[in-house]
């Protein structure tokens, strides 16, 4: 027997076997009438819920604009949303973007063009469908075009959830994987009102063209095939367009190939489909994937010196414990392990869709490789599970009991016991049984379809409303910056030096020069910005931001080169720049200290971090409370006791400085016997408001604390320009 009639004759023995074993009938809903209209309106719910949810969300925040607006203008919950905003501004301005992106990560880009014809194919799509929303450029327009397609996309995703499973057969769990997945906080965190990113129809491209490429190598009609491929190909050109990390066409490739020989056997059918969905895809030629060292390795090399990675601080890349992972899916964690046993349980019952469909979940365990941002992939087919779980069980049970009726007939009934000795199978059920019996399903899944509403985030019983991403103070200053540089004598080119979080919105709404933004995170830039903003020299400060906007990446190159070079340069300063360069400090940079000093607190000749205390450079703000009822210099703070004249907490003389603020600048301090000690600032911000910190004394020197919290510039170094403490204030870098 040949290799080939072995294999055939294995293949048929596996196919009678599962299909003796494990294909009993509750397994599968009738596909009644019924079920049908059911499925339809459950799959409207699970649209409408999605789409609902954004728009309640927008609503609230147009009833608190002092909160969610910026002057007249939406806010944003994402610090990527300038760089898709102001892509589009380009876009809608000079038809390209190239106009933004030379205003990047300054001066390295003012000679970059990167689509010099023009072509809207290269541009971000995102960027593209928000230029041509929105009547005008400006940033009110662009705003407000960008929150209206939020409810849409909701539904478009809920549309792809829904089709997807839908092709493999089942509609109803389905539209449950729609809703609880749609509404789930993994997802809707990142597609909520404010969310103008990619990741608002990432869910809704990846589950629509999984669910082509399913139905192309499904279904019957060969000419049917090849539309379906035509259409799966076409679709994956514009999942790359919206989202370029063509990975992903490697996955439908596999669940295309698979599925299309698991179910015809036809190979030269499935090598058809699958030239033809490289081919309109347009993806596979290409060298793009995702660079896993970037999110696994600790450090990056730069020529001779060695760089912390910045992307071991950011938040949505932290690794979340498993539990953590269920309850952003599920919100409670015992629903997402009975969703995930019966995902595995329907594998088993259905292995040529199932193995299929399988790496989907796997794409949420990555979160102990990128982070919990792909999460949300996963949490409609545990969603999946969970339905399909509860609804084989009903179906199981309510079998269960028929055949227990049955049974029991047979039993008792000596006529129904001779019936079926001669061959008759069943017994008639009484009609108000067989009446209720059909109604089991239906009323579950209606029940079921409530509950997970309920379950998930709502406007009734779970709303949730987030917050911008950046305070509306701050917004307001990056809005009027240009204000106030409109009137330079002999203006430079103008460019913010500030945290990488703001520098795709500064840019947007100042249409400003940034030094440092989003996708400057893994080079040296962010730990040179680092480095000056913890500095305890302002004239250290001052050096190194304007080397930054008179040389940038490559000047770094060329003095990282030989060891020492760059101090060297930085220790020279002469303070003359080609650029004005406005240093804006926040108040939400204090809770992001531990990052900008886990990053700038290094010796990159060495590759070392600069501890403070064993094993930990991190500075941080901490910030403490004190008993009303007590007075200085007695303090009771954090249930401890300071003593303000000694310089005490409990009697142990651990201060080396206590000062006071108001309004931004010292009115009074006091220095100790212990140079090395910690420091107290307590800052009265009016309205009776005061604040109190205590941190470390390297933390009390840097340049962000002097400046900010402190007011006390260096006059040969900065100018303070916009002072709005205790929000922001932004001063410029003589030169």
């Amino acid at each position: 027997m040949s290799i080939r009639a072995k294999y055939a004759a294995l293949d048929r023995q596996c196919r009678d076997f599962h299909q003796t074993h494990f294909t009993p009938s509750w397994l599968h809903p009738d596909k009644t009438r019924l079920y049908i209209w059911l499925g339809l309106i459950m799959a409207i719910i699970a649209i409408a819920a999605n789409g609902h949810m954004r728009s309640w969300q927008f609503d609230r925040w147009q009833a608190d604009p002092d909160i969610y607006f910026i002057d007249d203008m939406p806010s944003v919950s994402t610090a990527d949303a300038g760089f898709f905003l102001a892509t589009a501004k380009a876009i809608k301005t000079e038809n390209s973007s190239d106009a933004f992106h030379q205003k990047r990560l300054f001066p390295n880009n003012l000679d970059r063009q990167d689509n010099p014809d023009n072509r809207l194919t290269k541009e971000q799509l995102l960027s593209v469908m928000i230029a041509y929303l929105a009547p005008d450029a400006s940033n009110k327009a662009l705003l407000e075009s960008a929150h209206a397609m939020l409810p849409i996309t909701a539904m478009i995703t809920a549309v792809a959830i829904i089709c997807l499973f839908g092709s493999a057969g089942f509609w109803w769990e389905g539209s449950i994987a729609a809703l609880g997945g749609g509404l789930s906080f993994s997802y809707l965190s990142r597609s909520a009102v404010g969310r103008i990113d990619t990741d608002q129809l990432n869910l809704a491209f990846f589950y629509g063209v999984t669910a082509l490429v399913l139905l192309a190598a499904r279904i019957k009609s060969w000419r049917a095939a090849i539309l379906a491929s035509i259409l799966a190909g076409s679709m994956n050109w514009l999942f790359s367009w919206w989202y370029s990390k063509d990975i992903f066409s490697w996955f439908f490739l596999g669940v295309l190939v698979w599925t299309g020989l698991m179910t015809h056997r036809d190979l030269k059918r499935t090598l058809a489909q699958a030239i033809i969905f490289i081919l309109l895809s347009g993806t596979f030629v290409r060298t793009g994937g995702v660079a896993i060292d970037m999110f696994t390795n600790l450090n990056l090399e730069f020529g001779t010196l060695v760089f912390p990675n910045a992307f071991q601080t950011i938040t949505e890349l932290q690794v979340i414990p498993f539990t953590d992972l269920l309850r952003s899916i599920t919100h409670y964690p015992a629903i997402g392990i009975f969703g995930i046993i019966s995902l595995l349980i329907w594998v088993i019952f259905n292995p040529v869709i199932g193995m299929a469909m399988l790496p989907i979940l796997g794409l949420g365990m990555l979160n102990f490789i990128f982070g919990n941002r792909v999460v949300f992939f996963a949490a409609p087919i545990v969603w999946f599970g969970v339905a399909w779980g509860l609804f084989a069980l009903i179906r199981y049970l309510t079998s269960w009991f028929t055949r227990k009726y049955h049974t029991r007939k047979y039993q008792t009934d000596s006529h129904h016991a001779r019936k079926y000795q001669t061959g008759s199978h069943h017994a008639p059920m009484p009609a108000f049984m067989a009446r209720s019996s059909a109604m089991v399903m239906p009323i579950t899944a209606l029940i079921l379809t409530a509950l997970v509403y309920l379950n998930a985030y709502n406007p009734l019983t779970n709303p949730y409303l987030p917050i911008p991403s950046f305070s509306r103070d701050v917004l307001t200053g990056f809005a009027h910056l240009n204000s106030h540089i409109a009137s330079r004598p002999n203006p430079k080119p103008a460019v913010i030096a500030s945290w990488w979080d703001y520098g795709y919105i500064a840019t947007f709404l100042s249409d400003m020069n940034s030094l440092h933004d989003g996708g400057a995170q893994v080079t040296p830039i962010t730990h040179f910005v680092a480095r000056a903003l913890t500095a305890n020299s302002q004239a250290e400060t001052a050096a190194i931001l304007t080397f930054l906007a008179e040389d940038g990446l490559d000047g770094l190159r060329s003095k990282s080169e030989t060891a020492g070079a760059l101090d060297a340069h930085f220790a020279s300063f002469s303070g003359a720049s080609k650029a004005d360069i406005y240093l804006v400090l926040t108040h939400q940079m204090v809770p992001w200290m531990q990052a900008i000093s886990q990053l700038g607190m290094w010796d990159a000749t060495r590759g070392k971090p600069i501890n403070i205390r064993p094993g930990d450079n991190r500075l941080e703000y901490q910030t403490i409370r004190c008993n009303d009822n007590s007075a200085p210099p007695h303090l009771i703070c954090a249930g401890r006791r300071f003593d303000l004249t000694r310089g005490t907490i409990d009697q142990n003389p651990l201060m080396s400085r206590m000062v006071e603020t108001r309004k931004g600048k010292i009115i009074a301090q006091r220095q100790y016997k212990r140079s090395q000690g910690l420091v107290m600032q307590a800052h009265d911000l009016g309205d009776a408001t005061i604040q109190t910190h205590i941190m470390h004394p390297r933390l009390y020197q840097s340049s962000f604390n002097q400046l900010f919290y402190l007011g006390a510039e260096n006059p040969l170094y900065f100018t303070l320009i916009d002072d709005r403490f205790p929000f922001y204030r932004i001063y410029k870098v003589k030169n």
